[in-house]
């Protein structure tokens, strides 16, 4: 782990700043941070006496080109082949007795990209359910979508595509697509028959890709079912940490009402996938498109954030934000899975420490470190590691806000919460609770201008008072509305 501070981020600066962006950050902080503004002994000002250390370096070329040495053989560069931002709640912690939080915001990007370099090959099949609850517009929606797929693919990739009602039919094999109108001929004779036991497809879907499935492809599944199996859903979720192990993700559709969300959630996040909510067949084609141009973007893959603390910090909650919200785990004694990295976008996300008294000084509160692999390169296993540093003042305001875009996620997971919250209610039959929370949650939710989902958590929340029940529509509209509410991406501030 790097031991020198990060004196970028002392100015809230990126590690490309110009001179002037560097004099502007200082001046800033300097007339926020200087002992006289704050009526003390200019002694005793940490973040002043940082934010002097930061400028002096930076500002000097020979000494900022050897920083920049240092940092990059650290993994710290914009050469790096991932780039970690991180943006704390506080620039300085106060020195108290008492537990505090501090909110940690991150970003992960691709590292420098050669443009003209092709997209990976995708290695993909597709799992559709055929049983007789599909019959009708979903399944020629899924069809249309699917044979929409093979006109989209190029002669690089591989599709297979397979059905499932009560046991599981190879409709094309997985291979290069040479045929394309053989391949729509195969999709367009489907017919809908049967029950739905969703074990049937995965296997037969995951035993197709396993057998085109190469380091320097992007192997996919892609699941569309609007129907529940029974029985066999821990035998799905342990073929989803199979396919990981594979490198294969699962991305799950459910369409309509009566899928269940739970197991279809599981099965994405076990594998590094996404799973959906499509309230119309109308919209199948759109969300599966959706999903083949973030697949045909993918960078980095297999991406975790690894975080060790020291005694008196541990981390109470961690959250991915994009590119839907959703709580993380600690995974393999301390491992946070963030799935694929697209070239395009970035993956970002919070976390919520919980910090002891600790005394006046500049403190490490945990040591993270990226890890991931970018097959395009044939690079496994790389790392990116970042020490969490903050110095504790005793004339640090202890009230002083975040910064807007990490008080912005937090409204947003705030409302995440709740839902959750509204649901685990429902579970213990504490209705008037769960009320409470949708009619809460729609009220933030008017305050952003989210007035649809408001709308939605409203009709809900009345539907509780009058029946006791939600409606399926209605619960997977909120849960899945407010998962996908729009998160700020971490920027640099502005001086």
């Amino acid at each position: 782990m790097m031991d020198e501070p990060d004196y970028y981020a002392a100015l809230n600066i990126s590690p490309d700043a110009t001179p002037d962006d560097i004099k502007r950050a200082y001046r800033q902080l300097a007339r926020q941070h200087h002992p006289d503004a704050k009526g003390q002994a200019s002694s005793t000002s940490l973040l002043f006496r940082q934010t002097q250390e930061a400028y002096e370096l930076l500002s000097h070329p020979i000494k900022r080109a050897a920083y920049d040495r240092r940092q990059a053989e650290a993994g710290h560069s914009l050469q790096a082949a991932f780039r970690l931002k991180i943006q704390t709640s506080r620039t300085a912690m106060p020195v108290l007795d008492a537990e505090q939080i501090v909110y940690v915001l991150y970003e992960v990007s691709a590292g420098k990209i050669d443009k003209q370099s092709p997209r990976l090959p995708l290695n993909m099949c597709l799992v559709l359910d055929r049983s007789t609850s599909m019959q009708g517009a979903r399944l020629e929606q899924t069809k249309a979508a699917a044979q929409r797929t093979i006109d989209t693919l190029t002669a690089d990739d591989t599709l297979g595509v397979v059905t499932f009602s009560d046991k599981a039919e190879i409709v094309w094999p997985c291979q290069p697509l040479t045929d394309p109108i053989r391949a729509k001929a195969r999709v367009s004779a489907i017919q809908a028959s049967g029950g739905t036991e969703i074990l049937q497809g995965l296997n037969a879907g995951l035993a197709e890709l396993s057998k085109r499935s190469q380091v320097n492809t992007v192997s996919h599944l892609i699941l569309l079912t609007d129907g529940q199996t029974y029985g066999d859903e821990e035998r799905c979720l342990a073929l989803a940490l199979e396919a990981k192990e594979q490198h294969i993700g699962i991305s799950a559709l459910g369409i309509g009402e009566d899928w269940n969300d739970s197991l279809l959630d599981e099965l994405a996040s076990r594998s590094g996938g996404s799973s959906q909510y499509i309230a119309s067949a109308g919209d199948i084609q759109r969300f599966l498109r959706e999903r083949l141009q973030g697949l045909g973007a993918v960078y980095g893959d297999n991406l975790r954030l690894s975080v060790k603390m020291p005694d008196g910090v541990f981390l109470k909650n961690a959250f991915k934000l994009s590119p839907y919200l959703q709580r993380l785990n600690l995974e393999n004694g301390g491992d946070l899975s963030l799935g694929i990295l697209q070239a395009d976008s970035a993956a970002t996300g919070l976390l919520e420490f919980v910090v002891g008294s600790h005394s006046a000084g500049t403190q490490r509160l945990a040591q993270i470190e990226l890890i991931g692999d970018i097959p395009a390169r044939k690079i496994f296993g790389e790392r990116l590691q970042y020490d969490l540093t903050l110095p504790f003042d005793p004339e640090a305001n202890p009230t002083a806000p975040a910064p807007p875009n990490i008080l912005s996620a937090l409204a947003k997971i705030s409302i995440f919460q709740m839902q959750e919250g509204a649901w685990q209610a429902l579970e213990k039959g504490d209705i008037a609770s769960a009320t409470r929370r949708l009619e809460t949650m729609a009220t933030r939710l008017l305050d952003m201008g989210e007035h649809q989902l408001a709308r939605a958590a409203l009709l809900e929340a009345g539907r509780l008072v009058r029946s006791g029940n939600l409606s399926p529509a209605g619960r997977k509209a909120i849960k899945y509305g407010t998962r996908s509410l729009s998160l700020l991406t971490l920027k640099e501030r502005e001086p």
